[in-house]
């Protein structure tokens, strides 16, 4: 039987899976990576390492497939966003890419600002400049700290740019990606030759700007096809449509809304197309809620309690509404949406002597629900969204606890899906338009094979509870703010 394989590259583990031609998602391997870390606030990724790990993964699926009867008809790669990387005219990378959270170039974000204005900015990219996260101030600080380095350079990219050369030879970006760089025109889609000029970047080094449905070279005499950015693929595996908001739950925690009025688009969250023209996304995109957890794991289980399987749902049920007393700001890396302040980080405030792992766990989960919250009242107020009920996706989303702490701090109904790796997913629905799987694809519900397994219900029991705690979190970032600043 015709297979696609689908590559999803988040942040912390690579995912391979296979869809058959009745749409039925089989998940294959996996394999984790890790990130580097070389001084205080930098943060960067070995590409070759990926790469290695990727180009293994997907010679087994393809074996696998075969040695059982079956044939690859394509291959599609979903990834993260952003991680900036420079490579040579072999396409093998110069240095480790710099990912988003990396704060290294405040001072050419700074700039930025200055030399383009945000009325400019706003009116071209629809985001605002953040060190890192839009991949134009690592691509200066480059140029001014790593001039040798950057001479050398033939081709710059993302982490899809640069695995896309390894498996086709060519140097490519799809639209879904190039939404964050910065230097990036999101409803003409093409690079803006304005904010280069004016930047001073010489455009010969970007890759060729791709649609996401695009047939951009072959693997092994097999089509790959570019695929999009990680929450993108997700959003099509959904058959998210205007006006419509879901969840995803990882590394990072987002609210993904999906407009068709570019005017919509608010600076406090991240904008990028969506893979089907004229339509753009908007993520409310806090950074380290699902990190903070697998931290508070590592660092405060045993071991004899990790080997639970349940312990992180068994533990925080063992402390009660409010986390007896203790509040956590969930910005263990800096923090995105709503505050963007890279210098933010987490605090437990409240402890006291009596406070329990436990305690310290569930107000993770909530003080990441509150964070949520201020999401959300974002967008009802700038979408005109009021979403009675939302999706939710990601390992995380299967956290039954945290689930039901959201719901009741939301007051909103979560309908939890049956295939959480949507990634992977979206990017094999991806390629099975462009070979012809699909009859019309706009109309993709009827051959997702994705399904609610359960809804989470909010108690209103707890509704007035959880506004008067709410109240006390959102106080708790102003009267740090500058003690951040300090410490930095």
């Amino acid at each position: 039987m015709s297979h696609i394989i689908g590559v999803d590259i988040g942040t912390s583990s690579i995912k391979i899976g296979k869809m058959d031609k009745n749409f039925n998602l089989d998940t294959m391997n996996k394999q984790a990576y890790s990130l580097v870390y070389p001084k205080n606030g930098w943060m960067e990724i070995d590409v070759h390492e990926v790469w290695n790990k990727t180009q293994q993964m997907i010679y087994e699926a393809i074996h696998n497939i075969r040695i059982n009867g079956g044939e690859v008809d394509a291959i599609s790669l979903s990834t993260f966003c952003n991680s900036s990387v420079l490579m040579d005219m072999h396409g093998n990378a110069l240095s480790n890419g710099i990912m988003y959270l990396d704060s290294r170039s405040k001072e050419q974000a700074e700039r930025i600002y200055h030399m383009i204005g945000e009325e400019l900015l706003y009116k071209i990219t629809r985001n605002r400049v953040e060190p890192g996260m839009y991949t134009v101030t690592s691509i200066l600080w480059k140029m001014e700290n790593q001039l040798d380095l950057f001479r050398q350079t033939y081709k710059w990219g993302n982490l899809s740019t640069f695995i896309h050369h390894k498996l086709t030879g060519n140097f490519v970006m799809d639209w879904t990606q190039a939404s964050y760089t910065g230097i990036f025109d999101v409803l003409q889609y093409q690079w803006s030759t304005d904010i280069c000029d004016k930047l001073g970047i010489d455009m010969s080094i970007l890759p060729d700007v791709v649609s996401p449905f695009d047939d951009i070279g072959e693997f092994e005499k097999i089509p790959v096809i570019a695929g999009a950015a990680d929450t993108a693929s997700s959003g099509l595996a959904l058959d998210l449509k205007p006006d419509e908001m879901f969840e995803s739950v990882g590394t990072s925690n987002v609210l993904t809304v999906c407009t068709n009025q570019p005017e919509q688009l608010d600076t406090r969250f991240l904008n990028r197309c969506f893979v089907w023209p004229n339509q753009w996304l908007s993520h409310g995109a806090m950074s380290t809620p699902g990190a903070s957890i697998k931290w508070f794991s590592h660092t405060f289980l045993e071991e004899k309690e990790n080997e639970k399987t349940d312990i992180l749902e068994y533990l925080p049920e063992q402390s009660e509404i409010g986390a007896n007393g203790v509040f956590f700001l969930p910005y263990m890396q800096g923090e995105r949406s709503p505050i963007w302040d890279h210098n933010a980080r987490g605090v437990f405030a409240g402890m006291h002597l009596q406070t329990s792992k436990a305690d310290m766990l569930r107000a993770i989960l909530e003080g990441s629900a509150f964070g949520l919250r201020q999401i959300y009242e974002i967008i009802e107020s700038s979408y005109c969204l009021h979403a009675q009920r939302f999706r939710s996706i990601g390992g995380g989303a299967n956290n039954k606890v945290w689930a039901q702490i959201k719901a009741n701090i939301l007051k909103t109904e979560i309908d939890i899906q049956q295939i959480a790796e949507t990634g992977v997913y979206g990017s094999c629905l991806i390629a099975g338009k462009t070979i012809g799987y699909f009859t019309n694809m706009q109309d993709i519900a009827p051959y997702i094979q994705n399904k609610t397994m359960y809804t989470v219900k909010p108690d209103m029991n707890t509704f007035q509870t959880y506004d008067r705690y709410y109240k006390k979190f959102i106080t708790l970032y102003p009267m740090l703010k500058d003690f951040f600043q300090v410490v930095e």
